[in-house]
C-alpha cells in the first residue's frame, strides 16, 4: 500500500483519539458549579526524588515555588477546597517533615510542605483517565539531581504541554554475551565500542537545553532486539539511534553508514502487526491502552499503521542526511545518503530510528580510531550536531527546541579546540568546565592531578584535548514563566546554576510570578 501523506506523530494521535474526545468532551468542557476538591493525596519515596500526588475531581490551576530558613515547597491551588485529612501520610525516608494546609483570600487552598532540606521540585497535572481522577503530581528531586524521564510504573505522564524536552534513545548494539564484531586483532569489540560512543553521546546531550538522552543499554549486558524499541517507546522517545560497528572479509573497507527501515520491510512489519493484534498498545504515539491494536478493525489498524509508519521512515531518512553531513567533516563516509534494508530495531512506526555503522573493525586504522576515546567523543559530537540540527528544522510541538525557533532564538554551535586553558571564574564547578570543553571529569582531574573536584578562584586549568565540541548553546534568552514553574525548574531546564539565574535577575529568593520575563545566564 503505497501512501503520500506522511502525517506527524500528534496528527495521527488525533486522528486515533478523536471518537474518544468526541464521546466525553460534553463532560470536560461543563462549567464548574462548586469549588474543586482535593479528594485524596499520596506520598511515596523514589531513589533520587519524593513524588506527591494531589487527586482532584478536576484540572484546576496552580503554582509551585519554594522557601528557604526554613526549607519549604509552597503550593496555591485557584477555587479548591482541602477534603481530605493529611494526618495520616508517612513522610518515612522522605525529605518531607510535615504537610498542612489552609484557606488563602477565602478562595484559593494553600499546601505547604516543611522539609529536612533543599529539593528542586518538578510538577505537573494529568488528565482523569479510567479509574483515574485528575491529579496534580510535584516530584521533589533531591539537591542536585536533573529531573530525568519520569518513571512510568510510577505514575502515568503522557507529557508535558509546555516546552518539554525532545528525548533521545540511544541504543549501544550487541552485548552481553553477545560481543558483536571483532577487530583485526580479535581483542578489539562491537559492543564495547558501541557503548562506549552511546555513553559519550548521552553526555553531550545531557548538557544540552531542550534534550534529555536516554540510554537503553547502559552495560554489559544483552538486550532482545524486540525489547530496544520498546524502551525507547517507554520513555516516549522522539528519535531512536542504534549504534554499532561493522566488520567486513578485507581490511580496506571504511567508513560510516547511516541506516533507516525500507518501506518493503515496513509494508510486511505492517501486514504482521495486524495479522497478529500485537499488543503494541503505543505504537500510533497514544497512551498506553488507548490506541491498542486489539481495539481497532483491521482495514483501520493497517491503515493507520502504514500512515504512521510512511512518516516514521520519510523522518528517519531526513533525520540520517543531517547526521551524515555533520559526520563527513569527523569520518570517512562509506555512503554519503542514508541506506534502507531490514533491520529489526529500526521497525517502529512512531519513532523516527537509525542504525549507525560507525566504521569497520576489519580495518586496522579505523578500528584503531573507534577503540580511542577522543575519537570516540568527536563522533559522539558529530551526531549530536545532526540531531540538533534535524530537531531545529523540524521541531516537536510544545519542546523547548520548538519554542526557541518560534521566537526566532537561532542556536549556535560553539566549537572548542583541542587543548588550550581556563581560568575559574566564579560559580566554576570541575563538572561544568568538563562540559564547557567537551572533556569527561576524569581527564580534566588527570590533566591537572586533582584528586578531587575542589577548584579555586583564579586557578588556571589546563584543558586536554578532546576535539571539537558540537553542543547547541542558545543565544542569550529570555523565559516567561508559567503557571506551575518554580526558579529552581526552570535552572534545571537551562542547565544553569539556581545561583546564577537569581544574580541574573536581580532575585533575593526563589519567588517568582507568572508571566515574570527572566533572563536566561549562559550555562
Amino acid at each position: 500500500m503505497k501512501l503520500t501523506a506522511t502525517p506527524n506523530r500528534t496528527a495521527l494521535r488525533r486522528f486515533a483519539m478523536v471518537l474518544i474526545v468526541l464521546l466525553f468532551s460534553a463532560g470536560l468542557y461543563a462549567p464548574a458549579l462548586h469549588a474543586a476538591e482535593v479528594q485524596e493525596v499520596r506520598l511515596w519515596r523514589a531513589p533520587d526524588y519524593t513524588r506527591v500526588v494531589f487527586d482532584l475531581d478536576r484540572q484546576v490551576q496552580y503554582s509551585v515555588f519554594v522557601l528557604e530558613n526554613p526549607n519549604r515547597v509552597v503550593i496555591d491551588l485557584s477555587g479548591v477546597e482541602m477534603k481530605t485529612n493529611l494526618s495520616g501520610l508517612d513522610f518515612k525516608d522522605s525529605p518531607v517533615t510535615g504537610m498542612r494546609s489552609g484557606k488563602r483570600a477565602d478562595v484559593d487552598l494553600r499546601i505547604v510542605l516543611d522539609l529536612t532540606k533543599g529539593v528542586n521540585p518538578s510538577s505537573f497535572m494529568l488528565a482523569a483517565n479510567g479509574e483515574l481522577k485528575d491529579r496534580l503530581v510535584v516530584d521533589l528531586y533531591d539537591a542536585g539531581v536533573v529531573p530525568a524521564v519520569p518513571d512510568l510504573q510510577m505514575e502515568e505522564r503522557p507529557g508535558e504541554a509546555l516546552q518539554r524536552d525532545i528525548i533521545v534513545a540511544i541504543d549501544a548494539g550487541h552485548g552481553g554475551e553477545d560481543p558483536g564484531a571483532l577487530g583485526y586483532d580479535k581483542r578489539i569489540r562491537e559492543k564495547d565500542v558501541a557503548l562506549a560512543i552511546a555513553r559519550a553521546l548521552y553526555d553531550r546531550l545531557e548538557s544540552v537545553p531542550g534534550y534529555q538522552p536516554v540510554l537503553v543499554r547502559d552495560g554489559d549486558y544483552s538486550l532482545q532486539l524486540q525489547r530496544r524499541p520498546q524502551i525507547a517507546r517507554q520513555n516516549r522517545a522522539d528519535i531512536f539511534l542504534s549504534i554499532h560497528a561493522d566488520s567486513f572479509s578485507t581490511t580496506r573497507a571504511e567508513g560510516v553508514t547511516v541506516y533507516a527501515l525500507s518501506e518493503r520491510i515496513a509494508e510486511d512489519e505492517n501486514v504482521r502487526r495486524v495479522a497478529e493484534k500485537e499488543n503494541s498498545a503505543d505504537l500510533l504515539g497514544g497512551v498506553a491502552g488507548d490506541t491498542s491494536l486489539r481495539d481497532i478493525e483491521d482495514d483501520l489498524a493497517r491503515t493507520l499503521l502504514d500512515l504512521s509508519m510512511a512518516w516514521s521512515i520519510e523522518q528517519s531518512v531526513a533525520a540520517g542526511s543531517y547526521i551524515l553531513n555533520s559526520l563527513s567533516s569527523v569520518a570517512t563516509l562509506r555512503r554519503d545518503k542514508t541506506q534502507q534494508g531490514n533491520l529489526w530495531v529500526l521497525r517502529s512506526p512512531d519513532i523516527p530510528s537509525l542504525l549507525i555503522e560507525t566504521g569497520y573493525l576489519s580495518n586496522p586504522d579505523e578500528a584503531r580510531q573507534l577503540n580511542s576515546g577522543s575519537y570516540q567523543r568527536r563522533l559522539a559530537d558529530g551526531i549530536v550536531q545532526g540531531v540538533m540540527r534535524y530537531f531545529y528544522d523540524r521541531p516537536p510541538e510544545d519542546t523547548l527546541v520548538a519554542w526557541q525557533k518560534a521566537n526566532n532564538i537561532t542556536p549556535t554551535l560553539v566549537g572548542t579546540a583541542a587543548g588550550g586553558s581556563h581560568v575559574v571564574a566564579r560559580g566554576d564547578s570541575i563538572s561544568m568546565i568538563a562540559q564547557r570543553y567537551g572533556v569527561s571529569i576524569r581527564e580534566l582531574k588527570e590533566a591537572n592531578d586533582l584528586r578531587d573536584d575542589v577548584i579555586k578562584l583564579g586557578q588556571e586549568l589546563t584543558i586536554p584535548g578532546a576535539g571539537l565540541s558540537t553542543l547547541l548553546e542558545p543565544l542569550p534568552m529570555e523565559h516567561k514563566t508559567v503557571t506551575g514553574e518554580t526558579l529552581s525548574g526552570i535552572a534545571v531546564r537551562y542547565r544553569v546554576s539556581l545561583a546564577s539565574l537569581r544574580n541574573a535577575n536581580d532575585l533575593r529568593n526563589d519567588v517568582i510570578h507568572v508571566g515574570q520575563i527572566l533572563k536566561i545566564p549562559p550555562p
